[in-house]
Parts: C-alpha cells; structure tokens; sequence
C-alpha cells in the first residue's frame, strides 16, 4: 500500500503524456498531379504537426510542387526534390518546392508552423495559368 501513493502520480503522467496533442509522427498526405491539374486540389493540416508529402507525377509531362511563403520549422526530402527541374525564370524561389519529372515519385517533410491558408501551384512555365493550384490550409491545434 506504500507503493500506491508514488505509482498514482506516475500512471497519470504517463496518460497525460499518451493524450498530449503535439506529435513527432508525420501526417501522409499523397498529392498527385495529372492533366493540369492536382488531386486532391484542397489539404487540411495542423500547425506544429509534421508532414510527409509524397507528391506523384502521373502525367506525360513534369510538374512541381511550390509554396512561396510558409512559416515551417523543419524540412527534409527522401528525394533530391529539385533534381532535373528547371524552373525557368521567377523572382524568388519558393519556401517549399518538390519537382516530380514524368512518371516519377518524391516525398518531402515539413512542419507548418503558422495557421493560415497557402496556395500551391506548378512553377513550371504556363502550368499555374492552366490551372495547377490547389491550397493548403494550415489549421490551430
């Protein structure tokens, strides 16, 4: 019976820590651009919570994956995400930007770090005025 006074206190700590709202563990989200255009054109995450974002190029041509400004704490790819892509000419380069050549897979990581809503689009030379752009809605915890 001595030994329940010290083992309360340690049982709740660790449901505490078991129902705490911040998480290392990435949210996967799969983002696929095909035809002029990306699938799904609308993602919701939370500040502060991780992403893994593999984005698919299912069409005959290359496409991208561009955010200009987004507060973000971390980013790593398991993927060179710019490798072979040429962007043409832009004034600045996007805060998050993952190019995927024809047929081709990559993934990158980050963390949100700010709500808001973050439009999306291909840097690619006429793709965004044909209609790839989609948004990111970064939400409160």
């Amino acid at each position: 019976m001595k030994k329940l006074p010290f083992l309360l206190p340690l049982a709740f700590a660790f449901a505490l820590a078991a129902c705490s709202g911040s998480s290392t563990t990435p949210v996967d989200i799969t983002l696929e651009a095909a035809t002029m255009k990306y699938q799904p054109a609308m993602f919701e995450v939370m500040a502060g919570q991780p992403v893994r974002l593999t984005f698919r190029n299912n069409d005959s041509v290359e496409h991208d994956f561009s955010i200009m400004e987004i507060p973000m704490a971390t980013m790593g790819a398991t993927a060179e995400p710019m490798a072979g892509h040429d962007m043409g000419v832009m004034i600045a380069d996007p805060e998050l930007h993952m190019a995927a050549l024809m047929g081709q897979t990559n993934t990158i990581e980050f963390t949100p770090t700010k709500p808001g809503t973050y439009e999306f689009f291909c840097t690619v030379a006429g793709h965004k005025e044909a209609g790839m752009v989609g948004t990111l809605v970064v939400k409160s915890p």
